[in-house]
């Protein structure tokens, strides 16, 4: 499945060269993409744990054109690899994930978001792929933490960057926060995406977990993006609307007093009347070099 228009904010399309997953940690116990897949029929029949391989969509990287943005200028195409997979699941051949990534480098204009849980075989597979020439700057390399039980993927994160060479945009997202998160690391990161968990069955994600990942993050220099609060018991600043609220009248007091600026998002967006929608440096770099001439006006 290719969605040209997602409506993940940190994206703009989603690219599925495979189908299904299972589970690895906590974080996974809600899955989004399980639920999808059996609301929605998308497996046809098949389990959600049944991984399926989509040659033909490889064809589908051609799609993903720079754009014209609000102001005039081009912007380049941001696409979320495997949204309902991971890219580095077992049952994935090494064949085939090369083949993935043939057809991400014949696209240097798009950037391509690989996420993962797994990320020893991504170390193993981007080692022996790259050695230490670097990995294409277009393609951005990212591991997802939920709390402090899985932190230590940041260092493996950290470690492909140092064995690879090159200017590796290396990313985490923190999402869904559903425990302490005041032992990770972000040194060496590029971006830092934060969310609370969403759906029927949303664990809530404490203001005590989210604030120490905006504040390590932005001490390490990294570019933030708050993609949600989930779910309104989860808004970190839910406290300040009057008690006596049911919970949709105090999420609308908060809209109306300044704090929730995003509420079209899932449970809001906003932290302390704050929003964080940064992208790091090597999406304004490769969105310059589409606007050559604009760059000097």
């Amino acid at each position: 499945m290719t969605v040209i228009r997602t409506g993940i904010s940190w994206t703009r399309s989603t690219w599925n060269p495979t189908a299904g997953c299972s589970k690895v940690s906590p974080g996974c116990d809600n899955c989004y993409a399980a639920a999808m897949f059996t609301r929605t029929g998308l497996g046809f029949g098949h389990a959600f744990t049944d991984l399926k391989l989509h040659p033909e969509r490889l064809e589908h990287v051609k799609r993903f054109r720079p754009y014209t943005g609000p102001n005039g200028r081009w912007l380049p195409h941001l696409v979320f690899v495997n949204s309902i997979s991971d890219l580095m699941h077992d049952a994935i051949p090494d064949d085939f994930v090369h083949r993935v990534f043939d057809a991400m480098e014949t696209q240097p204009k798009t950037i391509f978001q690989t996420l993962t849980k797994r990320p020893v075989r991504l170390r193993q597979f981007l080692v022996a792929r790259y050695g230490n020439s670097g990995v294409p700057t277009h393609i951005w390399i990212g591991v997802s933490c939920e709390d402090n039980r899985v932190a230590k993927r940041l260092d493996i994160l950290r470690s492909i960057k140092d064995r690879t060479g090159g200017e590796m945009t290396a990313f985490v997202s923190v999402e869904p926060i559903i425990g302490k998160t005041d032992e990770m690391d972000f040194s060496g990161l590029s971006w830092v995406i934060t969310g609370g968990e969403s759906g029927g069955r949303a664990r809530i994600m404490r203001r005590e977990w989210l604030l120490p990942v905006l504040e390590k993050a932005a001490s390490a220099g990294a570019a933030l993006w708050h993609k949600q609060s989930g779910q309104i018991a989860s808004h970190p600043n839910i406290g300040e609307a009057p008690a006596q609220l049911g919970p949709k009248a105090r999420f609308q007091w908060l809209v109306e007093n300044g704090w929730e600026h995003l509420p079209d998002e899932k449970g809001g967006a906003t932290v302390d009347k704050r929003t964080y929608r940064e992208f790091p440096p090597p999406y304004h770099r490769l969105a310059a070099t589409l606007n050559p001439m604009k760059t000097l006006i």
